[in-house]
Formats: C-alpha cells, sequence, structure tokens
C-alpha cells in the first residue's frame, strides 16, 4: 500500500488510495519522512506518539499515534470509492475535533481498527466498592469470596452497568468475554452475583 501524502500548507493527510493502511508505517512514519524533506518543518507537527515504554516479561505499551487535529491537520480521504481501514492506534488529539475529511464527489468508507490490548478501561468508578469488599471479606460467604477472588484476578477491570436494568457484567481479560453478572434483587435490596457460565 503506498503511503500517505502531507499537504503542509492546508494541513492535509491525504491517503492516496481505497485499501488497507497501517497507521504507524503508512501514515506516521510517512510524515516522519516528509518533515525530513526540503523545508517541510516549518509546518505544524502532525503527530504526537507515546508508548514503547518496557513494562517488563518482553512486553512494551503499545504505541499510540495522536493525529494534532488541534492543530489543523485532517485526514483526507481519497478520490475515490470504496472502504478504507487504518489499523493501528490512530487518535484526535483533540477528540471533539473533525479528524477525517470526505474528498468531495466520492463516497469513502472508513474503519479504524484499534489494537484491544492498546486500550484500558479501569476499575475506578469502582474502586471504593472493590476496597470495601476487601476490607469486609470475613463477613462474606466462602464461595462469594471465590466469585469475587475470581472476578478481581480475571477482570482486568473490564466492568459494564446496562443503565435500564443496573445488572453489571464483569469481562475476562480479553474484555469480550463475560465471567459474572451482577443484578439487583428488588425484594431484598441486594445485589445477586451469578456466573456467566
Amino acid at each position: 500500500m503506498s503511503d500517505a501524502t502531507f499537504d503542509g500548507a492546508n494541513l492535509h493527510i491525504t491517503l492516496p488510495s481505497i485499501g488497507t493502511f497501517d497507521a504507524q508505517t503508512n501514515i506516521y512514519s510517512a510524515w516522519k519522512e516528509w518533515i525530513r524533506q526540503s523545508d517541510n518543518a516549518k509546518y505544524p507537527p502532525a503527530f504526537d506518539t507515546t508508548g514503547g515504554d518496557n513494562v517488563g516479561g518482553g512486553q512494551t505499551v503499545a504505541p499510540y499515534f495522536f493525529c494534532r487535529n488541534d492543530l489543523g491537520w485532517r485526514i483526507k480521504m481519497p478520490s475515490q470509492d470504496g472502504e478504507i481501514i487504518v489499523s493501528g492506534n490512530l487518535f484526535p488529539r483533540d477528540p471533539s475535533a473533525t479528524l477525517f475529511e470526505q474528498t468531495t464527489g466520492y463516497d469513502a468508507f472508513l474503519r479504524l481498527e484499534v489494537s484491544t490490548r492498546a486500550v484500558v478501561i479501569t476499575s475506578d468508578p469502582y474502586a471504593d466498592e472493590i476496597e470495601s469488599i476487601n476490607n469486609k471479606v470475613e463477613l462474606i460467604p466462602a464461595d462469594l469470596v471465590e466469585i469475587l477472588d475470581k472476578v478481581l484476578t480475571n477482570a482486568a477491570g473490564r466492568i459494564t452497568r446496562d443503565s435500564q436494568t443496573g445488572r453489571e457484567t464483569f469481562y475476562a481479560q480479553d474484555g469480550t468475554t463475560p465471567l459474572f453478572y451482577s443484578d439487583y434483587n428488588d425484594s431484598t435490596g441486594e445485589r445477586v452475583i451469578t456466573s456467566a457460565s
């Protein structure tokens, strides 16, 4: 796949065709090469990044690429109809501002494929509840302690709450496999935890 092209005067990053693009190779690295040419470094930076830090065990933090849409940069779709897939952790620096622009007269469909390992969902809204459970573990029946231990070990902070039913779903580390459900029991006023399997 060809790399993106850059227009510093108009702050456009143009995808040359429909197809699949790697955020790191075809967009970010192409920009790094572009700024080395001529006097292109005079334009505002198109990207900043984070990631790559060693976290032990032969693992590193996944790289994130932030397009500087807060400085006016936009990614322009090609002059073609069809599907475009951008794989990798590409995000707008300003999530409230536009990042992608269609080319007038063409209908390009964009799909962003973000690494599931790169986005960590924390359980901060539940931190007080988890601490309370940990402090009162002697008051909880042994089978519930086992269930909670599995949840806290495997959920890795991935918890969702259905706003209509109040059901909380605790997921495994893959972020998609439900482990347990927690439902509110109207008659007793207690929460009931059930296994998803």
